[in-house]
């Protein structure tokens, strides 16, 4: 949702979008970048008709950096933005910041952009961003492919499991039939 809201917010800015730098969930220590989960051109080239994408800043702002913004209050930094703010908030509060500096760094981001009273081609493009343009890397996309074709087709008695990158593990008993599966990865977020 995160990644929608912040193409959308790029969109009413007219601003450039930077590819997000995913955060370290203190919960799951996931360090995975959006380059490990996320095919990049693809997710440009849909895109690029809507909003321009950069995969990093180019060297004029080099200097915006996570540690930059660790060290102390910047002007280029938008801390105060409210959950589920609307369009305007955007236009009347980081659009100045934008112009002004010709960047803006939004943190935190998650849940910053309304459903409500959003026109209705920003609402389309949230839309385009979460059903054509995040597509997984190859071996996400192989390892699910792997994981329904288990679902669809258990192998029978006679073909015994394997060793594999899906589970890890061999079939130590050929005779009990595999079970139907699946594996649901449930996150919770403090909002």
């Amino acid at each position: 949702m995160g990644i929608c809201d912040a193409v959308a917010v790029a969109k009413i800015l007219n601003a450039t979008l930077v590819i997000p730098y995913l955060e370290v969930n203190p919960v799951w220590q996931d360090s995975s970048s959006f380059m490990d989960i996320f095919d990049v051109d693809h997710f440009i080239n849909v895109l690029k008709d809507d909003i321009s994408i950069v995969k990093e800043l180019p060297d004029d702002f080099s200097w915006s950096t996570r540690e930059y913004y660790a060290t102390a209050i910047r002007p280029t930094r938008i801390k105060r933005a409210p959950v589920h703010a609307s369009a305007n908030w955007y236009l009347e509060n980081v659009l100045p910041v934008l112009q002004s500096n010709g960047i803006a760094a939004i943190s935190p981001f998650s849940h910053r952009l309304s459903f409500n009273n959003l026109p209705s081609e920003i609402q389309k493009l949230r839309c385009k961003v979460n059903f054509k343009a995040l597509v997984f890397v190859p071996h996400i996309r192989a390892l699910g492919d792997a994981l329904v074709h288990r679902l669809r087709y258990p192998p029978t008695e006679s073909q015994p499991l394997i060793t594999d990158d899906l589970t890890g593990t061999t079939d130590r008993n050929v005779k009990q039939m595999p079970q139907k599966f699946v594996v649901v990865h449930l996150r919770f977020d403090k909002v």
